[in-house]
């Protein structure tokens, strides 16, 4: 199995949450592109490897640096956000990990892992007219036919 596949398959693990299978296979991947190159460990890869180590083994630090050096090489791939914020939910941070989440949708606003995570964690929309309360009538309306 090459790297690319290696890290694929640790990638459709991790979507599953079968978080074990995924290290173990995204551990192999980390020695296949260690044996075979000097360079750092490519973003997508440190992500993975930083999700899996916090969910499968309680490594939360050592998920974190992963995952902050993965936003930090590529910041523009909105699946490393969403893998930053889960591992900060495992940490119970949920202020990081809302601030990830919404991070990666400046990247890709219909990323299906984050919509839902912040679905899940209650978060709402920002108000149209900020100025008047959430449960005035104008800030009804509008959301309701922004919404549709």
């Amino acid at each position: 199995m090459t790297q690319e596949e290696s890290l694929e398959l640790g990638l459709a693990y991790i979507k599953k949450k079968e978080w074990q299978a995924a290290l173990h296979v995204l551990n192999e991947c980390e020695k296949q592109h260690r044996s075979a190159t000097t360079s750092p460990l490519p973003p997508r890869l440190l992500s993975a490897l930083g999700v899996s180590l916090a969910m499968a083994e309680n490594k939360i630090i050592s998920g974190l640096n992963c995952c902050e050096l993965a936003v930090e090489a590529e910041v523009f791939r909105p699946e490393l956000h969403y893998h930053l914020g889960l591992v900060h939910l495992k940490n119970g941070n949920k202020r990081d990990a809302i601030s990830a989440f919404n991070k990666g949708l400046k990247f890709n606003k219909s990323h299906s892992g984050i919509i839902l995570k912040l679905r899940q964690l209650g978060v709402r929309k920002k108000r149209p007219i900020r100025v008047l309360p959430r449960k005035h009538f104008l800030n009804k309306v509008i959301g309701k036919v922004a919404g549709s």
